[in-house]
């Protein structure tokens, strides 16, 4: 079947149509879903989680984060060939999830969401559609959760 006018990859920058082309895309997407309990409050998870600019520090893929303005961020990946992808907050709901979509065919969207389990533990569960295979997907998605964990036990904010 030869490819029609909307299977076409998504524009750079316009994540409105990277969102819109993902269900017509010409390659395979996969969803993974994970999650891990960090040992801290809902609220101290979320406000790690919000400070888009400190994604590298747990996402080892990303080099770079420039904020565009309050819903959108440029990201340098070396997945991507150290270009840059444009990542796009599309609902964010205070302790209890953040919705994002992006230009990257790694991880086209997604979504986290934040489920307090006591006082001091939270549970964070991630849900990513991307063009990784399988595999590579869960290897990443555990890698990411579990460095997010350390960077938050660790290092807990003011």
């Amino acid at each position: 079947m030869m490819p029609g006018p909307d299977d076409s990859p998504p524009e750079r920058g316009d994540p409105s149509k990277a969102h819109q082309n993902a269900a017509f895309s010409p390659f395979d997407t996969h969803c993974e879903v994970d999650s891990i309990v960090v040992n801290a409050s809902v609220e101290l998870v979320y406000a790690h989680c919000s400070r888009f600019g400190q994604l590298p520090r747990f996402i080892t893929s990303l080099r770079e984060v420039e904020e565009i303005d309050d819903t959108h961020f440029s990201l340098t990946s070396i997945l991507e060939g150290k270009r840059k992808i444009l990542l796009q907050i599309m609902l964010r709901v205070p302790e209890r999830r953040i919705i994002w979509q992006s230009t990257s065919l790694n991880f086209l969207r997604g979504v986290v969401l934040f489920e307090p389990l006591s006082a001091r533990e939270t549970k964070m569960t991630v849900k990513m559609r991307s063009n990784l295979e399988n595999e590579s997907l869960v290897k990443v998605a555990r890698e990411y959760l579990t460095n997010f964990k350390r960077v938050v036990e660790q290092e807990p904010m003011p």
